[in-house]
Protein backbone atom coordinates (compact mmCIF):
# COMPACT_ATOMS: atom_id res chain seq x y z
CA UNK A 1 0.00 0.00 0.00
CA UNK A 2 0.95 3.28 -1.31
CA UNK A 3 0.79 6.01 1.79
CA UNK A 4 0.51 9.70 1.55
CA UNK A 5 4.04 10.82 2.71
CA UNK A 6 7.36 10.12 1.96
CA UNK A 7 9.54 11.48 4.79
CA UNK A 8 13.10 11.30 3.34
CA UNK A 9 16.24 11.44 4.94
CA UNK A 10 19.92 12.09 3.07
CA UNK A 11 21.46 10.55 5.80
CA UNK A 12 25.51 11.24 6.32
CA UNK A 13 26.27 11.89 10.25
CA UNK A 14 25.29 9.42 12.57
CA UNK A 15 25.22 11.70 15.58
CA UNK A 16 21.53 13.11 16.25
CA UNK A 17 20.25 10.66 13.83
CA UNK A 18 18.88 8.61 16.54
CA UNK A 19 16.94 11.26 17.85
CA UNK A 20 15.78 12.07 14.71
CA UNK A 21 14.22 8.33 14.06
CA UNK A 22 12.80 8.67 17.48
CA UNK A 23 11.15 11.62 16.64
CA UNK A 24 9.65 10.15 13.63
CA UNK A 25 9.24 6.50 15.29
CA UNK A 26 7.01 8.57 17.62
CA UNK A 27 4.24 10.03 15.04
CA UNK A 28 0.45 9.90 16.35
CA UNK A 29 -0.46 9.08 12.41
CA UNK A 30 1.74 6.47 10.37
CA UNK A 31 0.54 7.44 7.10
CA UNK A 32 4.13 7.58 5.23
CA UNK A 33 7.01 5.92 4.39
CA UNK A 34 10.60 6.66 5.73
CA UNK A 35 13.51 6.77 3.21
CA UNK A 36 17.17 7.06 4.23
CA UNK A 37 19.40 7.42 1.84
CA UNK A 38 22.86 6.58 3.11
CA UNK A 39 25.56 8.66 1.05
CA UNK A 40 28.43 6.55 1.35
CA UNK A 41 29.10 7.02 5.48
CA UNK A 42 32.42 6.24 6.98
CA UNK A 43 29.77 6.50 9.96
CA UNK A 44 27.16 3.65 11.51
CA UNK A 45 24.05 4.52 9.96
CA UNK A 46 22.93 1.41 8.59
CA UNK A 47 23.33 0.20 12.55
CA UNK A 48 21.50 2.61 13.66
CA UNK A 49 18.78 2.63 10.80
CA UNK A 50 18.50 -1.33 11.79
CA UNK A 51 16.82 -0.24 15.30
CA UNK A 52 14.24 1.14 13.87
CA UNK A 53 12.83 -1.25 11.20
CA UNK A 54 10.50 -2.60 13.51
CA UNK A 55 8.76 0.58 14.22
CA UNK A 56 8.47 2.95 10.78
CA UNK A 57 7.72 1.63 7.62
CA UNK A 58 10.90 2.29 6.76
CA UNK A 59 13.59 2.05 3.41
CA UNK A 60 17.23 1.78 3.55
CA UNK A 61 19.99 2.09 0.60
CA UNK A 62 23.40 2.72 1.27
CA UNK A 63 25.36 4.51 -1.74
CA UNK A 64 28.17 3.20 -2.86
CA UNK A 65 29.59 6.58 -3.76
CA UNK A 66 29.40 9.96 -1.62
CA UNK A 67 27.22 12.55 -3.58
CA UNK A 68 26.52 14.88 -1.02
CA UNK A 69 30.52 16.08 -0.50
CA UNK A 70 30.20 17.13 -4.20
CA UNK A 71 26.65 18.00 -5.33
CA UNK A 72 23.94 18.17 -2.25
CA UNK A 73 21.13 18.95 -4.53
CA UNK A 74 21.75 15.79 -6.53
CA UNK A 75 22.26 13.92 -3.21
CA UNK A 76 18.99 15.11 -1.77
CA UNK A 77 17.41 14.32 -5.27
CA UNK A 78 18.65 10.89 -5.52
CA UNK A 79 17.32 9.81 -2.31
CA UNK A 80 13.88 10.93 -3.55
CA UNK A 81 14.20 8.92 -5.94
CA UNK A 82 13.97 6.32 -3.86
CA UNK A 83 10.62 6.97 -3.15
CA UNK A 84 7.55 5.52 -4.74
CA UNK A 85 3.82 7.56 -5.56
CA UNK A 86 3.34 9.26 -2.08
CA UNK A 87 1.57 12.39 -3.22
CA UNK A 88 3.56 14.52 -1.10
CA UNK A 89 6.90 14.63 -0.20
CA UNK A 90 9.01 15.97 3.27
CA UNK A 91 12.91 16.36 2.86
CA UNK A 92 13.78 15.86 5.97
CA UNK A 93 17.48 15.46 8.19
CA UNK A 94 19.88 13.36 9.82
CA UNK A 95 20.19 15.73 12.91
CA UNK A 96 16.80 17.51 13.11
CA UNK A 97 13.14 16.46 14.70
CA UNK A 98 9.60 16.66 14.69
CA UNK A 99 7.26 16.89 17.04
CA UNK A 100 4.99 13.86 17.43
CA UNK A 101 1.41 15.42 15.93
CA UNK A 102 3.26 17.13 13.10
CA UNK A 103 2.02 14.25 10.58
CA UNK A 104 -1.32 14.26 12.08
CA UNK A 105 -1.42 17.72 11.64
CA UNK A 106 0.26 18.30 8.33
CA UNK A 107 -2.86 15.53 7.10
CA UNK A 108 -5.41 17.23 8.87
CA UNK A 109 -4.28 21.08 7.10
CA UNK A 110 -4.13 19.38 3.47
CA UNK A 111 -7.72 17.74 4.13
CA UNK A 112 -8.63 21.33 5.34
CA UNK A 113 -7.22 23.65 2.54
CA UNK A 114 -8.35 20.36 0.32
CA UNK A 115 -5.07 20.33 -0.76
CA UNK A 116 -4.94 23.60 -2.80
CA UNK A 117 -1.33 24.34 -2.09
CA UNK A 118 1.80 22.32 -3.02
CA UNK A 119 3.73 23.85 -0.22
CA UNK A 120 2.77 23.39 3.29
CA UNK A 121 5.18 24.75 6.41
CA UNK A 122 5.91 23.77 10.08
CA UNK A 123 7.00 26.73 12.02
CA UNK A 124 10.41 25.70 13.70
CA UNK A 125 11.82 26.35 17.37
CA UNK A 126 15.54 25.79 17.48
CA UNK A 127 17.28 23.45 20.21
CA UNK A 128 20.99 22.94 20.60
CA UNK A 129 23.31 20.12 20.13
CA UNK A 130 21.64 18.42 23.39
CA UNK A 131 18.39 18.68 22.04
CA UNK A 132 17.49 21.61 24.88
CA UNK A 133 15.00 24.47 23.49
CA UNK A 134 17.23 28.09 22.44
CA UNK A 135 15.04 29.90 20.91
CA UNK A 136 11.63 30.32 18.64
CA UNK A 137 11.98 31.40 15.01
CA UNK A 138 9.35 33.83 13.68
CA UNK A 139 6.09 32.45 13.09
CA UNK A 140 4.83 32.55 9.46
CA UNK A 141 1.54 33.62 8.73
CA UNK A 142 -1.26 30.87 8.07
CA UNK A 143 -0.68 32.18 3.91
CA UNK A 144 2.20 33.62 2.34
CA UNK A 145 2.90 34.35 -1.27
CA UNK A 146 6.10 33.84 -2.82
CA UNK A 147 7.40 36.91 -3.35
CA UNK A 148 6.79 37.82 0.78
CA UNK A 149 8.42 34.88 1.75
CA UNK A 150 11.32 36.11 -0.32
CA UNK A 151 11.30 39.12 1.08
CA UNK A 152 10.72 38.76 4.63
CA UNK A 153 13.63 35.53 4.07
CA UNK A 154 16.38 38.17 2.82
CA UNK A 155 15.30 40.67 5.49
CA UNK A 156 15.91 38.38 8.24
CA UNK A 157 12.62 38.53 9.37
CA UNK A 158 11.50 34.86 8.58
CA UNK A 159 13.46 31.89 8.76
CA UNK A 160 14.11 28.48 6.76
CA UNK A 161 15.92 26.04 6.56
CA UNK A 162 14.94 22.73 4.53
CA UNK A 163 13.21 20.60 6.62
CA UNK A 164 10.03 22.40 7.67
CA UNK A 165 8.48 22.08 3.76
CA UNK A 166 6.29 19.21 2.61
CA UNK A 167 5.92 19.77 -1.15
CA UNK A 168 3.55 18.00 -3.24
CA UNK A 169 5.44 15.34 -5.79
CA UNK A 170 3.64 16.70 -9.22
CA UNK A 171 5.36 20.20 -8.15
CA UNK A 172 8.38 18.38 -7.61
CA UNK A 173 8.12 16.46 -10.90
CA UNK A 174 6.45 19.75 -12.84
CA UNK A 175 10.22 21.51 -12.09
CA UNK A 176 12.39 18.79 -12.42
CA UNK A 177 13.17 18.58 -9.02
CA UNK A 178 15.39 21.45 -7.13
CA UNK A 179 16.73 24.37 -8.29
CA UNK A 180 20.83 24.24 -8.47
CA UNK A 181 23.45 26.08 -6.40
CA UNK A 182 26.75 25.36 -4.91
CA UNK A 183 26.60 24.08 -1.35
CA UNK A 184 22.74 23.80 -1.98
CA UNK A 185 23.32 27.39 -0.73
CA UNK A 186 20.00 28.93 -1.66
CA UNK A 187 18.58 25.90 -3.55
CA UNK A 188 15.77 25.46 -0.91
CA UNK A 189 14.97 29.01 -1.00
CA UNK A 190 14.41 29.56 -4.91
CA UNK A 191 12.63 25.87 -4.88
CA UNK A 192 9.98 26.74 -2.48
CA UNK A 193 9.71 30.08 -4.21
CA UNK A 194 9.27 28.09 -7.79
CA UNK A 195 7.07 25.60 -5.81
CA UNK A 196 4.51 28.42 -4.18
CA UNK A 197 3.60 29.32 -8.23
CA UNK A 198 0.65 31.94 -7.51
CA UNK A 199 -1.19 30.04 -4.56
CA UNK A 200 2.20 31.14 -1.76
CA UNK A 201 2.25 28.47 1.23
CA UNK A 202 0.19 26.96 3.67
CA UNK A 203 1.27 27.07 7.33
CA UNK A 204 0.86 23.96 9.36
CA UNK A 205 -0.88 25.38 12.67
CA UNK A 206 -0.30 23.23 16.50
CA UNK A 207 3.16 21.22 15.22
CA UNK A 208 6.49 22.31 15.41
CA UNK A 209 9.76 21.11 13.29
CA UNK A 210 12.85 21.51 16.15
CA UNK A 211 16.20 22.75 14.17
CA UNK A 212 19.32 21.26 15.48
CA UNK A 213 22.16 24.34 15.87
CA UNK A 214 24.89 22.38 16.20
CA UNK A 215 29.04 22.58 14.99
CA UNK A 216 28.12 19.88 12.36
CA UNK A 217 26.27 22.28 10.21
CA UNK A 218 27.48 23.51 7.43
CA UNK A 219 25.68 27.41 7.76
CA UNK A 220 28.17 28.45 10.67
CA UNK A 221 31.74 28.16 8.29
CA UNK A 222 33.15 31.37 7.62
CA UNK A 223 36.54 29.80 6.28
CA UNK A 224 37.74 31.52 3.08
CA UNK A 225 36.93 29.20 0.55
CA UNK A 226 33.61 28.09 1.79
CA UNK A 227 32.42 31.99 2.32
CA UNK A 228 33.54 32.85 -1.27
CA UNK A 229 31.33 29.79 -2.42
CA UNK A 230 28.24 30.76 -0.47
CA UNK A 231 28.87 34.56 -1.51
CA UNK A 232 28.83 33.57 -5.12
CA UNK A 233 25.80 31.27 -4.75
CA UNK A 234 24.09 34.24 -3.23
CA UNK A 235 24.63 36.44 -5.61
CA UNK A 236 23.00 34.23 -8.46
CA UNK A 237 20.05 33.97 -6.43
CA UNK A 238 19.53 37.25 -6.27
CA UNK A 239 20.42 37.57 -9.88
CA UNK A 240 17.23 35.35 -10.54
CA UNK A 241 15.03 36.68 -8.41
CA UNK A 242 15.64 39.93 -10.23
CA UNK A 243 14.35 38.22 -13.19
CA UNK A 244 11.90 35.91 -11.56
CA UNK A 245 9.86 38.75 -9.67
CA UNK A 246 10.95 41.31 -12.68
CA UNK A 247 6.94 42.46 -12.63
CA UNK A 248 7.44 43.61 -8.61
CA UNK A 249 7.98 47.14 -8.49
CA UNK A 250 10.24 46.90 -5.69
CA UNK A 251 12.54 44.58 -6.38
CA UNK A 252 15.43 46.40 -7.19
CA UNK A 253 15.42 47.89 -4.07
CA UNK A 254 14.96 44.84 -2.05
CA UNK A 255 17.68 43.29 -4.05
CA UNK A 256 19.91 46.43 -3.47
CA UNK A 257 19.08 45.92 0.39
CA UNK A 258 19.81 41.82 0.44
CA UNK A 259 23.19 42.74 -1.53
CA UNK A 260 24.57 45.21 0.72
CA UNK A 261 23.70 43.14 4.06
CA UNK A 262 25.73 40.22 1.82
CA UNK A 263 28.79 42.23 1.67
CA UNK A 264 28.79 43.62 4.78
CA UNK A 265 28.40 39.81 5.82
CA UNK A 266 31.18 38.84 3.98
CA UNK A 267 33.49 40.81 3.72
CA UNK A 268 35.74 39.85 6.27
CA UNK A 269 35.94 36.18 4.82
CA UNK A 270 36.75 36.58 1.18
CA UNK A 271 38.91 38.37 -1.12
CA UNK A 272 38.99 41.61 -2.58
CA UNK A 273 38.73 39.70 -6.49
CA UNK A 274 35.68 37.90 -5.10
CA UNK A 275 34.14 41.12 -3.66
CA UNK A 276 34.94 43.22 -7.36
CA UNK A 277 32.86 40.03 -9.10
CA UNK A 278 30.17 39.96 -6.57
CA UNK A 279 30.01 43.61 -7.57
CA UNK A 280 30.23 43.03 -10.78
CA UNK A 281 27.72 40.22 -11.17
CA UNK A 282 25.00 42.67 -9.03
CA UNK A 283 25.32 45.46 -11.62
CA UNK A 284 25.36 43.56 -14.84
CA UNK A 285 21.85 41.69 -14.76
CA UNK A 286 20.12 44.78 -11.59
CA UNK A 287 21.60 47.71 -13.97
CA UNK A 288 21.40 51.06 -12.30
CA UNK A 289 25.41 51.46 -12.38
CA UNK A 290 24.76 55.10 -10.22
CA UNK A 291 24.32 53.55 -7.10
CA UNK A 292 27.93 52.05 -6.90
CA UNK A 293 29.26 54.86 -4.78
CA UNK A 294 26.23 54.52 -2.67
CA UNK A 295 26.28 50.61 -2.51
CA UNK A 296 29.89 50.67 -1.86
CA UNK A 297 29.38 53.37 1.49
CA UNK A 298 26.94 50.98 2.85
CA UNK A 299 28.30 47.74 2.17
CA UNK A 300 32.09 48.25 2.63
CA UNK A 301 33.16 51.86 4.47
CA UNK A 302 30.56 51.61 7.01
CA UNK A 303 31.18 49.13 10.02
CA UNK A 304 29.10 48.52 12.99
CA UNK A 305 26.21 50.71 12.56
CA UNK A 306 24.86 49.00 9.37
CA UNK A 307 21.86 47.50 11.56
CA UNK A 308 21.44 50.63 13.74
CA UNK A 309 20.54 52.65 10.55
CA UNK A 310 18.72 50.20 7.85
CA UNK A 311 15.51 50.80 9.55
CA UNK A 312 15.36 54.53 8.83
CA UNK A 313 16.38 54.50 5.32
CA UNK A 314 13.42 52.66 3.58
CA UNK A 315 14.62 54.67 0.32
CA UNK A 316 18.12 52.38 0.47
CA UNK A 317 17.21 49.46 1.78
CA UNK A 318 13.28 48.90 0.34
CA UNK A 319 10.23 47.99 2.27
CA UNK A 320 10.17 44.34 3.89
CA UNK A 321 6.73 43.88 5.37
CA UNK A 322 5.98 40.65 6.16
Amino acid sequence: MTHRLAIIIPAYKATFLPAALNSIAAQTCKDFTLYVGDDCSPEPISDIVERYKEKINLVYQRFETNLGGKDLVAQWERCIAMSQDEPYIWLFSDDDVMEPNCVEELFRQIDKTEGVYNLYHFNVDVIDEHGAFKFRKQDYPAELSAYRFYCGKNSMRLSAFVVENVFSREVYERFGGFMKYDLAWGSDIATWIVFCGEKGMCTVPHARIKWRQSSQNISPNYSQQIAERKLKADQNLLNWAYRYFGMEPDIYNVNRAIFIYKIHQYKKHVSKACLKEAFASFFAVHGRHWDRPLIYFFAILIDGIYFRIRKWFTWLYGDFKG
